[in-house]
């Protein structure tokens, strides 16, 4: 696992968004890809990190780590333990299970979007595993 990168670092961050643009399941899984332009936040529960990310038309442009979010500014936010989000990367379970049984929270947006849109959020969250991580925080 030396090569592994530190989860939702900007490395990994970086890493993780050329995978994503990269799976064509992703932008298939919207409900309609060309007026998917968000804001989001994927935040640890569990005292680890906490990034951001903007979407233009299905496409992530930007995703970064920060210590501070404006939640105003987000359209939605999902709360998770590592141990979550490392089940979903490693496609244990599909995200939108994990959002419905509660391991994973929508602490803010609205619960139709995921609904709507849960074809790209279980390839969003599978993609992740894609990338040599070290889930240790």
């Amino acid at each position: 696992m030396a090569d592994a990168l530190k989860f939702f670092s900007q490395e990994w961050c970086d890493a993780a968004r050329e995978a994503v643009n990269a799976n064509p399941e992703v932008y298939k899984g919207f409900k309609d890809a060309n007026s998917f332009t968000n804001s989001m936040a994927f935040r640890t529960v569990d005292g680890g990190p906490v990034t951001t990310m903007e979407w233009d038309k299905g496409k992530l442009i930007s995703w970064s780590p920060t210590t501070e979010i404006d939640e105003d500014s987000l359209w939605v936010i999902v709360d998770g333990p590592i141990s979550t989000w490392q089940q979903g990367a490693a496609g244990d379970e599909l995200a939108g299970k994990l959002l419905m049984s509660g391991k994973m929270k929508l602490a803010k947006g609205p619960m139709s979007a995921a609904v709507e849109n849960a074809g790209a959020l279980n390839n969003f969250l599978l993609t992740w595993g894609q990338v040599p991580t070290n889930w240790t925080h």
